[in-house]
């Protein structure tokens, strides 16, 4: 039933409404675990755990709700009070509250769709929600739970640079020059470039950070500028970069996510 509820389509009004999820705004929360070096048997025995607990702890707060594992992920379809801003807070709560009794050693992440005014939406807060873990499966540190509204640019960017990987597009532009001379030259451009903007253009730090006088570092930033064809003072032309950096990294190592 709960499957039929997240895909949609003309059945899905019948199950909400077996499931007591017809009336008043609700939304979805998907639960993962990071699988990408485990056995798949493994994966699926953690996600049924996970699943289990999940219920069980949905039906002490959320009477109303239903958990399912579909596709490898586990849902959790939760009725919300009101449809004011913010009321999607309630699902961080309860997944936060999850997380914390399930303890740290489980790795799950949790992503929260957006509110559904009713079963109709729900299709789309569980789109939301795959977003969001989507995102937080390539983050090995940080929050455990988030909205996709919390992450939206971070899985634009991720969506961009899969649809680049799948096409085997590499981004081109000024980094792309800089890498090609890297590989001519032996030189260390890109992960100046890189330094630079990660340190907010503070060049004695970006300097530390990659072992150089800071003398040298200058010399190979001016350098940047003049191979990459880049204008470092112009904060268009630095975004541009630091956008191409971020999907050359997606299109060299591709999370495998769908």
């Amino acid at each position: 039933l709960v499957a039929t509820v997240l895909e949609g389509g003309p059945a899905a009004g019948d199950a909400a409404s077996r499931l007591g999820l017809a009336g008043g705004p609700a939304c979805v929360l998907a639960l993962a675990v990071p699988g990408e070096e485990t056995e798949p048997s493994s994966v699926e025995a953690d996600l049924q755990r996970v699943a289990g607990a999940f219920a069980l702890h949905l039906a002490a707060v959320h009477p109303r709700s239903a958990v399912a594992l579909v596709g490898g992920v586990v849902y959790g379809v939760i009725p919300l009070a009101g449809d004011g801003e913010g009321v999607d807070l309630r699902a961080v709560a309860v997944a936060e509250e999850f997380l914390s009794r399930i303890g740290a050693r489980s790795h799950v992440v949790v992503g929260i769709g957006g509110v559904a005014g009713g079963p109709a939406e729900l299709p789309q807060s569980r789109a939301d929600a795959d977003r969001a873990v989507r995102v937080l499966r390539t983050r090995p540190a940080g929050s455990r739970v988030a909205r996709l509204t919390d992450v939206q640019i971070s899985a634009f960017l991720l969506e961009l640079g899969s649809a680049m990987a799948a096409e085997r597009r590499v981004p081109s532009g000024p980094v792309a020059r800089l890498a090609a001379y890297d590989r001519r030259h032996r030189s260390q451009m890109v992960a100046t470039l890189r330094a630079w903007l990660d340190a907010f253009g503070d060049v004695t730090a970006a300097a530390a950070a990659t072992h150089v006088h800071v003398n040298t570092f200058r010399y190979r930033l001016r350098r940047v500028g003049e191979i990459g064809g880049l204008d470092l003072a112009d904060p268009d032309a630095r975004f541009a970069a630091m956008l191409e950096l971020r999907l050359r990294a997606m299109v060299d190592q591709p999370t495998g996510e769908p």
